[in-house]
C-alpha cells in the first residue's frame, strides 16, 4: 500500500509546477504593512518637496496656415499632366515653378537655427519684474521667476572674459563666422529648450510654442519667432526676384541716362545746324537719331522687364494665414505636482515590495 501511494505523493513535486500561495503573500505584506506605509509616505513626502522646487510653467501657442503652393498646377491647367508625366518619368517642362519653395518639415530646423535665435536675443520685451523694457539676451541671463521652495542652487557661474577670441585677428575670421560669447551661447540654449514647432501634416497648420516661467515673456517670444520664422522664409522665397529686381532697376537707371544722353546730343546737334544742308550734316543727325531710337527702344524694353519683375516679386512673396495669434496664458501649464507627488509614492511602495521579497523569500530555494 505504501509503495503505491509514494509515486502519488510526489507528483506534484516531480511535475515542477509552482503553486502560488495568495493567503500567505497577503500575510506577509500584512506583516510589512507598517514599513511599506512609512515608505510611500516619506516618498511622497519627499515627491511634493521636490515639485515645490520646480518653478511654475506658462505656455504660449501660436497657429499658422502657410500659403500652398499651387504654382505647379499652372501653365495653362498642365498641372494634372505634369503629375501624371512625372510618374512616368517624363518631363514635360515647368516643373520647377514652386522648387524654391521650404519645405514646411525644415521650419524646426529653422526655428532652431542660431542666427534666428540671434535675432530673438536682440529684440526687446517688457519685463513685468523690472517693469521696463529689456533684451531677450538680457531677460533670459537673469535668473527666472523662483519656485514656491528655492533652495539657491540655481545660481549663475561668473562669465569669464572672451581673451582668446579677442586675441584671434579679425582677418582670420571669415564674414560668415558667428562669434557668441558664453552669455549668449546659455540664452539660445534656454531658447532652444523652451521653443517646440509642431506640424500636422494632414492639415498643414504650423504650431509654435514657447514655454517659460514668465507668461508675458513666453507670448512676447513666440510672436517673434512667428514674425522672425515668416520673414525668414518670405526672404528666401523672394530672394532670387528681389535680385532680379534690383538689377533690373540699376539697368533701368542706365538706360534712362543713356536715353537722356543721346536726346540731348540730337537735339544740341540740331540747333547747331538749323541752316546746313550738307549731306555729311544730315548723315550724322542720322547717326544720332538712330542712337536715340535705339536707347529708347532699350529703356522701354528694360522698363517692361522691371515691371514684370515687380509682379512677379508679389507673386513670389508667401502668405502666412495667423489662425491663432500668441495669448499671455492665464493658467500655468506646470509642473503636475499632484501626479510628481503621486509618482514618487509608488516608487516608495515598488522599493518597499522589493524589500519585503528580498526579506522573507529564501534565495538559495528559490535559486535551486
Amino acid at each position: 500500500m505504501s509503495t503505491s501511494e509514494q509515486p502519488i505523493t510526489n507528483k506534484a513535486e516531480d511535475s515542477g509546477e509552482i503553486s502560488i500561495n495568495f493567503g500567505e503573500i497577503f500575510r506577509t505584506l500584512t506583516s510589512y504593512k507598517l514599513l511599506i506605509g512609512t515608505c510611500a509616505v516619506l516618498f511622497a513626502a519627499l515627491g511634493a518637496i521636490y515639485s515645490l522646487t520646480q518653478p511654475n510653467e506658462y505656455s504660449s501657442n501660436a497657429k499658422l496656415l502657410p500659403e500652398l503652393d499651387s504654382k505647379s498646377g499652372g501653365s495653362g491647367g498642365l498641372g494634372g499632366l505634369k503629375s501624371l508625366a512625372g510618374l512616368a518619368g517624363v518631363d514635360i517642362g515647368g516643373g520647377t515653378a514652386g522648387s524654391e519653395a521650404i519645405r514646411p518639415d525644415l521650419y524646426p530646423n529653422i526655428v532652431q537655427s542660431a542666427p534666428l535665435l540671434q535675432e530673438v536675443l536682440k529684440a526687446k520685451i517688457y519685463s513685468t519684474k523690472h517693469k521696463k523694457w529689456q533684451t531677450v539676451l538680457d531677460f533670459l541671463s537673469e535668473k527666472q521667476d523662483s519656485a514656491p521652495i528655492d533652495l539657491g542652487g540655481d545660481t549663475e557661474e561668473e562669465e569669464d572674459s572672451d581673451a582668446k577670441f579677442d586675441k584671434v585677428p579679425q582677418s582670420a575670421l571669415s564674414a560668415d563666422l558667428i562669434k557668441l560669447n558664453k552669455k549668449e551661447q546659455a540664452a539660445i540654449k534656454k531658447l532652444r529648450a523652451s521653443i517646440v514647432l509642431e506640424i500636422d501634416k494632414k492639415s498643414g497648420v504650423i504650431s509654435l510654442t514657447t514655454k517659460l516661467t514668465n507668461p508675458v515673456a513666453a507670448a512676447n517670444i513666440t510672436s517673434l519667432i512667428q514674425h522672425y520664422l515668416t520673414k525668414y522664409v518670405t526672404d528666401y522665397r523672394t530672394q532670387k526676384a528681389r535680385k532680379e529686381l534690383a538689377f533690373l532697376e540699376q539697368r533701368l537707371n542706365e538706360s534712362r541716362s543713356r536715353y537722356d544722353q543721346a536726346l540731348f546730343t540730337l537735339s544740341a546737334y540740331r540747333d547747331q545746324n538749323m541752316n546746313l544742308f550738307l549731306n555729311v550734316a544730315k548723315d550724322r543727325e542720322k547717326k544720332l537719331q538712330y542712337e536715340v531710337d535705339m536707347a529708347y527702344n532699350l529703356y522701354t524694353t528694360i522698363s517692361g522687364q522691371y515691371e514684370e519683375a515687380k509682379v512677379k516679386l508679389h507673386r513670389e512673396t508667401p502668405v502666412f494665414k495667423v489662425l491663432e495669434p500668441a495669448q499671455v496664458a492665464v493658467k500655468k501649464d506646470g509642473p503636475k505636482r499632484s501626479l510628481i507627488t503621486i509618482g514618487f509614492l509608488f516608487v516608495g511602495i515598488f522599493f518597499s515590495l522589493i524589500y519585503v521579497f528580498f526579506k522573507t523569500v529564501n534565495l538559495r530555494e528559490l535559486l535551486g
